[in-house]
């Protein structure tokens, strides 16, 4: 099995290089946890430690008495498998371990489901992760615009948004999964094909609104990492940067 790890800004450079079938990670984890899990598979698959895991009984990856660091590394080892009972046993602890596992665990499950499925239909795949999951070869994020005069949405300015951000994505096939007011902010959730930046849908959208009457500001904040709340927001606009945002973005006038 063939596994290669990159940590990119740019996935459809990636694609371009790997044309495999994509497959977007569906789980809502923190990107630290995630990052982790790749991290240790990368490890593995260029031997680090490869030897040692091979030859160390299975259970122990489940032994609460060997160190979190070393199962946590089984349990890498084994979601490479593509065997059903390995799953089995991995989903079962899934649904017992302590709760600061619960996380890596879970994307362990996922990846080894994900390698059945793909052994069963003979394909290879290309598996893209992000704080806020996905479906299918979409990726979520979160994106929050803001008033002009930072009060709160008119009922007229909600519905303008709400028309053009429904045709902005069925124009570049994303999806609104929610749209909610709340102050200054519109806040949304959106899914985008994985070649598709997020700004184009929103830019859109914004573009399209202030056409018919400037209301909206050139700020906005778009993170695929976490929802963010009206305090952290807040901070975002003050310059801050939220330790719940981790990376984002926010964007100005010709950036």
């Amino acid at each position: 099995m063939q596994y290669i790890y990159e940590n990119t800004n740019n996935p459809l450079d990636f694609f371009q290089r790997y044309p495999y079938k994509i497959k977007v990670v569906d789980l809502q984890l923190d990107m630290k946890t995630q990052m982790e899990y790749f991290g240790l598979l990368s490890e593995i698959f260029q031997g680090t430690n490869a030897e040692a895991l091979a030859n160390i009984h299975r259970r122990k990856t489940f032994d609460p008495s060997v160190s979190l660091e070393y199962r946590k590394r089984m349990l890498a080892w084994l979601s490479m498998s593509e065997e059903v009972d390995v799953l089995r046993k991995l989903e079962q602890y899934e649904k017992s371990c302590p709760e600061e596992e619960k996380g890596f665990v879970s994307m362990c499950v996922y990846q080894c489901r994900t390698n059945i499925e793909a052994a069963l239909l003979g394909e290879r795949h290309a598996m893209v992760a992000s704080g806020m999951g996905g479906e299918g070869n979409k990726i979520r994020y979160f994106a929050a615009l803001i008033t002009v005069s930072g009060q709160a949405w008119s009922a007229t300015e909600q519905h303008l948004l709400r028309e053009e951000l429904m045709l902005a994505c069925k124009e570049q096939g994303a999806v609104v999964e929610q749209l909610e007011f709340s102050g200054k902010y519109a806040k949304i959730l959106l899914l985008t094909p994985i070649t598709l930046s997020p700004v184009v849908v929103i830019r859109n959208a914004k573009n399209a609104s202030n056409e018919l009457g400037v209301f909206i500001s050139q700020q906005e904040v778009i993170t695929n990492i976490s929802r963010l709340s009206d305090e952290e927001l807040d901070k975002l606009l003050k310059g801050e940067s939220p330790e719940s945002c981790g990376a984002w973005q926010q964007r100005a006038p010709g950036s």
